[in-house]
């Protein structure tokens, strides 16, 4: 194996810190201005970072993920036509995100959105013209360096964020604070690589690489979004903008134990298995397999306390305009639980140069919202969308098995058991919270419309 256990483990515990750090900076962050803004204004964000987040996703090159898996990603000629490609995209963007403001201010009757896109846009100039450094470290594995940027861009969009929403508690102070983190981005990715010398330049062979390995990633991306945000831009049509607020807030306590283990896997696993993508997948199997029964372990367990805990942060942190997260966030709790092997799983595809079986995966996810959320909303209300988008990152493990089954490297039977450890220990959780008179999480759901 070409990178060592004690490198994969130190990046682990790099990105682990790090991420933990940056998550209580957020915590801290959204609990303050939330307290300072009203719950409809995160409902309007919602809507807005679903639908700048889309168009960057529609056009998604892949060009990050060609710079680590690609075996010419060290050539200052390949860099400089992925950089040139970012730099051209950046600004087509940015027009197309100011152009489609108006009508989604249409669609969503909310005439705010028409002013604050094309603001909140600027985001894609940013993006583009940061440096090629940011997937370059990602390939060496670099992660103390990385990491330490990633923290750093995190406490520069905190602050900003706060000091934007005492001054002007109005949707503004998001908008407005959604931008300083890129920015700070785009200026300190100059300097992590200095010896980097990046220059326009397109090379029609390079090109055609990142295309042929892009058009996958492209389709992942374009049903991915769908996948992942068709729930708030369905809440945001269907649902009250103070609904559709309240659970963008319970998204955002739920969401960051897979956005570290997203995080993990772009990381460290997808440059590992992109660097050993030729090994035999015996030996691969016998030194990585450890390690994953181990993660996935400590997974198990945290996501199981997660659910049964969820909802004290909720009572203790937000005033009684946002109790209704308390109900949602253990649902969503068990969802993380598909998501977390499924990202772990779709990984180890992508490294050995197979983006299509996460296509596949994303797209049969997406099949499953559209036919079971509008359903589920419109038979049991809020809770029945929740349960269906709670499970929905099941409905992706399928073909992501079949992948790893045709590169032998399938873990089916290891899945499976700790699925059933972790349904296992939320029992456990539940009855001892329950004895120890305190309840158990589920006890507040609105069961009014089942039964």
């Amino acid at each position: 194996m070409k990178t060592s256990r004690l490198a994969v483990l130190k990046g682990v515990g790099w990105t682990t810190g790090a991420f933990g750090l940056s998550q209580l900076i957020r915590l801290v962050t959204v609990v303050v201005v939330a307290r300072l803004l009203a719950p409809e204004l995160f409902g309007i964000m919602a809507i807005m970072y679903s639908v700048r987040t889309g168009i960057d996703l529609l056009s998604d090159l892949g060009i990050g993920q060609n710079v680590v898996q690609n075996k010419n990603g060290d050539d200052p000629d390949f860099l400089n036509t992925a950089w040139t490609l970012q730099l051209i995209r950046g600004p087509v963007l940015w027009l197309i995100c100011a152009a489609a403001a108006l009508p989604f201010a249409h669609f969503y009757d909310t005439a705010i959105l028409a002013s604050v896109l094309p603001i909140a846009a600027l985001y894609f100039l940013l993006l583009g013209f940061s440096s090629i450094s940011i997937p370059l470290l990602q390939r060496r594995l670099q992660l103390t360096r990385l990491n330490a940027f990633d923290l750093f861009s995190e406490l520069v969009s905190a602050l900003a964020l706060l000091v934007f929403a005492y001054l002007s508690p109005t949707v503004w102070a998001l908008a407005l604070g959604s931008l300083a983190g890129p920015a700070a981005r785009m200026i300190a990715s100059y300097f992590l690589l200095p010896d980097l010398r990046q220059r326009i330049y397109i090379s029609k062979d390079y090109a055609l690489q990142i295309f042929t390995f892009g058009k996958w990633i492209f389709l992942s991306s374009l049903v991915y979004f769908l996948a992942m945000n068709f729930d708030r831009l369905f809440l945001g049509k269907i649902a009250p903008l103070s609904l559709l607020g309240v659970y963008g807030v319970a998204r955002s306590l739920s969401d960051p134990i897979g956005t570290l283990v997203v995080r993990l896997c772009t990381y460290v696993l997808f440059p590992v298995f992109a660097s050993n993508s030729g090994s035999p997948r015996d030996s691969l199997r016998t030194q990585v397999g450890p390690i994953r029964t181990k993660f996935l372990i400590l997974a198990a367990v945290g996501v199981s306390l997660f659910a049964a805990l969820a909802d004290f942060p909720v009572r203790i942190l937000y005033d009684e305009r946002y109790q209704a997260a308390a109900w949602m966030l253990p649902l969503m709790a068990i969802g993380l639980w598909f998501s977390i092997i499924c990202s772990i799983n779709e990984t180890t595809l992508l490294g050995f140069g197979k983006p299509h079986y996460g296509a596949f995966a994303n797209t049969l996810k997406l099949l499953y919202l559209l036919t079971a959320l509008p359903l589920g909303f419109t038979q049991y209300g809020p809770l029945g969308a929740v349960v269906v988008i709670s499970v929905s990152d099941a409905s992706r493990y399928g073909p992501i098995l079949v992948g790893q089954m045709r590169e032998r490297f399938s873990f089916g039977m290891q899945d499976l058991a700790l699925t059933v450890m972790v349904l296992a220990l939320i029992a456990i959780w539940e009855w001892l919270r329950f004895a120890a008179g305190f309840g158990t999480s589920f006890d507040n759901l609105p069961l009014g419309r089942i039964f």
